[in-house]
């Protein structure tokens, strides 16, 4: 089956903007990519978007949709280790199935509206979320959270939803230990040794506190003072004054190029040159920071970077899911760091950016021929169209395309 799509503008990345061309798409996959009148000789069924910029779909690289319902009660944090405090707290002895899949509908709705089609989903209660994903028509990288409390049995439960999902094609299984201070040493190396033998990415929360860095050093801090008093469980963790949250995983034998790094705002110099000798991928969550009274990542380096994604996080910590929200914040945040090209590239870094974060640029991210048709547009409300993008909280949104199938268009 053959359409094509018109637009007054279209951005790819890779050629820039293109004004007056058109794309055929040829069942799921972008076939052609051409100047309109030319393409418009062809006998095709044809979407007229008429003033609008057409662009790649969004991809929110790192969102835990099951935590809406931790919104409402949940009190002003000092730090992080206050609002992990509260959440260790909140999840004790719960057990409400219904309230976590309506959490994860209301999720997805929000996030999906703005022109979201991909999401990288922290997947934390043993599969409970995959259904209603399913449901949803999004594509998304399913990454299983690892913690020593589910961590008795975790490779055959992620064999079990791999099982679930094979027949899914939008849906890719990956996995997630919590973070360094959530699991033994000797864990870690589990997923390691899992993650090669099954050929799946790592993904982790990594450097998002100043505690962390304390708690890696062997130094003071309040997740021993405070959070390990709450757990049956605390990990026992090999710590040395010489290590960073990073050189902590490059110890383990960690790092490769099928890991993805979340947050990561405490960075040291030997950090930003770990991360650009083995290429890391790293998804910021810059509203999340603020939120939980955390510093900024180093915005330059990472908009400068090849490999840098965006998310949103959970609702858990932040205000809200909208991910053109979170692109503003962070041009907003980026104005005075003298980024050259600062628009283009928070595009770049929502889309194939968050590609490469999820292991799928290859597949989509970009329009390019042979690619994957996830596409979005949006009507143009100002004199600049990628205002259009950025500025508008994605309420100008006019079409939205996942797997070459038209899920909204007005």
């Amino acid at each position: 089956m053959y359409r094509i799509i018109n637009s007054k503008y279209i951005w790819c990345p890779k050629n820039g903007i293109l004004k007056d061309y058109s794309i055929l798409i040829k069942s799921n996959k972008i076939h052609k990519i051409d100047h309109y009148k030319n393409l418009n000789k062809l006998k095709y069924k044809k979407i007229n978007l008429k003033n609008s910029i057409l662009m790649p779909g969004l991809i929110n690289s790192h969102i835990h949709l099951e935590l809406n319902w931790v919104k409402k009660k949940l009190n002003y944090s000092s730090d992080f280790t206050d609002w992990l405090s509260q959440i260790i707290d909140l999840k004790k002895g719960f057990d409400k199935n219904q309230l976590i899949k309506e959490s994860v509908k209301e999720a997805i709705r929000e996030c999906s509206k703005c022109g979201v089609t991909t999401i990288g989903e922290i997947g934390s209660y043993n599969g409970l979320d995959i259904s209603t994903i399913k449901k949803s028509g999004l594509r998304c990288s399913y990454f299983y959270e690892i913690a020593n409390s589910n961590s008795l049995s975790f490779e055959k439960n992620i064999l079990k939803i791999r099982k679930k999902i094979s027949n899914n094609k939008l849906i890719n299984l990956k996995v997630f230990p919590h973070s360094i201070y959530s699991l033994d040493t000797n864990i870690w190396k589990r997923c390691k040794k899992f993650s090669i033998k099954n050929n799946v990415g790592i993904c982790t929360h990594l450097s998002e506190s100043r505690e962390e860095i304390k708690f890696i050093k062997g130094k003071k801090n309040k997740f021993d003072n405070m959070i390990f008093n709450k757990l049956g469980n605390p990990p026992k963790v090999k710590r040395k004054s010489t290590f960073t949250p990073l050189k902590y995983l490059e110890d383990l034998g960690i790092i490769n190029n099928n890991l993805t790094l979340v947050h990561m705002n405490n960075l040291s110099k030997q950090d930003k040159n770990i991360i650009k000798k083995n290429q890391l991928r790293v998804v910021l969550c810059p509203r999340s920071n603020l939120f939980l009274n955390e510093k900024l990542p180093d915005l330059k380096f990472f908009l400068d970077y090849h490999s840098t994604g965006l998310g949103t996080d959970g609702l858990s910590s932040n205000k809200d899911l909208n991910f053109v929200n979170e692109m503003n914040f962070l041009y907003l945040n980026s104005k005075k760091l003298n980024v050259k090209n600062l628009k283009e590239k928070i595009l770049s870094i929502s889309t194939i950016g968050g590609a490469k974060c999820l292991g799928l640029d290859k597949k989509l991210g970009s329009i390019e021929e042979n690619k994957i048709a996830d596409l979005i547009a949006f009507e143009i409300k100002d004199q600049n169209p990628i205002d259009s993008i950025i500025f508008r909280e994605g309420k100008n949104i006019k079409l939205k395309i996942i797997d070459g199938k038209i899920i909204k268009f007005q």
